[in-house]
């Protein structure tokens, strides 16, 4: 997963109006980039608005950082990048409240391999198979 973070500082406007004209017309153009997983706009305090954008692949980050570099630049004036202007990389770790048990199994480390050992559930309590400490010995 690669994530991406673009800042603009709002010289026209209030950061609510600038975020409500973004996502009418540049939220939508990022939904249509092949491996789009969510947008979020953020009111970062004096007047900024932060954009963060994630993607399954790399390519479809660096689509997304093309495609705000453009809306941004073209669509309102108003939008100014602030430095760093864009942050850009592969995530590393992530967490999120999605409880379903087969998210629980899952490591939070991107790409780290999942438990695929054999488990046994008694009550509540999961616990997984290992080899005895006797038997080892």
């Amino acid at each position: 997963m690669h994530g991406l973070i673009r800042r603009y500082r709002v010289r026209l406007g209030t950061v609510e109006q600038a975020a409500h004209y973004a996502d009418k017309g540049f939220i939508p153009i990022l939904r249509d980039i092949p491996g789009f997983v969510s947008c979020h706009l953020l009111d970062a305090g004096n007047d900024i608005l932060t954009c963060m954008a994630l993607f399954e692949t790399e390519q479809g980050a660096a689509e997304a950082v093309r495609a705000s570099r453009e809306w941004f630049r073209d669509e309102w004036s108003s939008f100014r990048p602030v430095p760093p202007e864009v942050t850009f990389g592969e995530v590393l770790a992530r967490a999120t409240a999605d409880r379903r048990a087969e998210d629980r199994r899952q490591m939070a480390l991107i790409g780290a391999a999942t438990w695929t050992g054999v488990e046994r559930r008694q009550g509540s309590d999961r616990r997984v198979e290992a080899p005895s400490l006797a038997a080892v010995g």
